[in-house]
């Protein structure tokens, strides 16, 4: 299980909440970009007025955060926290598709496409399994085996 909570700095110092307003304020007018590609995208038009808010709002979040420190870390620790749980969520997801799709998947197409590897159905009218391996021709080769 992945767990993300443990790698978070839940104590910062004022240069990890700086870093953390800086990133505030360059991803969320980038959000606020792909807001406004995707509205386009979809067929709604430039919807500005939403991406400008989200824009705006992170942005000036992000600038009151790195003048003022001192009260960034509430902020600093919530914001992790949702991303941690998000990232728990999210990554354990993503673990039990890859699971369930790649490996079984590659399971499944082996049995049904690949001569299996072992004789899997019992015969009641062999009196053993066992299946003698051929003698080696020479003895001396286990001495020099590369």
């Amino acid at each position: 299980m992945v767990n993300p909570f443990k790698e978070v700095n839940w104590n910062p110092d004022t240069a990890a909440r700086r870093t953390f307003a800086k990133s505030l304020i360059i991803g969320f007018p980038c959000l606020a970009i792909l807001l406004l590609l995707a509205g386009c995208l979809a067929g709604k038009g430039w919807q500005v007025s939403p991406s400008l808010k989200l824009g705006g709002f992170g942005a000036g979040a992000g600038v009151v955060f790195y003048l003022l420190p001192g009260i960034a870390k509430p902020f600093y620790c919530a914001w992790y926290a949702l991303a941690c749980c998000m990232g728990l969520v999210i990554g354990n997801l993503v673990l039990v598709v890859i699971f369930y799709v790649l490996v079984t998947g590659i399971g499944l197409a082996k049995r049904l496409f690949v001569r299996p590897a072992m004789r899997m159905k019992p015969d009641p009218a062999l009196k053993t399994y066992w299946l003698d391996a051929p003698s080696a021709s020479n003895p001396q080769r286990y001495f020099s085996q590369y």
